[in-house]
């Protein structure tokens, strides 16, 4: 399944996010994330952020089923999606 996370926390939690969404997803912008994971490995990263999660943090998890029930149309500098931070 195709996998998007955004997450809104403090700066000084950032890294921890970070970190944890690189090991499974491709970086897209400071906080978005996207990638295709099985269902095992969604729930997996689910309970790690839950794990982590303390009350300021603010972290979405979009999930489609379907690879064709979006698109995307990047704008801006980044040619391929994750460049950026690499």
């Amino acid at each position: 399944m195709q996998v998007i996370v955004v997450y809104d926390v403090p700066a000084k939690r950032t890294r921890i996010y970070r970190k944890l969404l690189r090991r499974r997803l491709e970086h897209l912008q400071y906080s978005v994330f996207f990638g295709e994971l099985t269902a095992g490995q969604v729930t997996a990263m689910k309970n790690e952020i839950e794990s982590e999660l303390e009350p300021t943090d603010s972290i979405v998890v979009f999930e489609f089923d379907n690879p064709h029930a979006f698109d995307h149309t990047t704008f801006g500098d980044a040619d391929e999606p994750g460049s950026r931070f690499t």
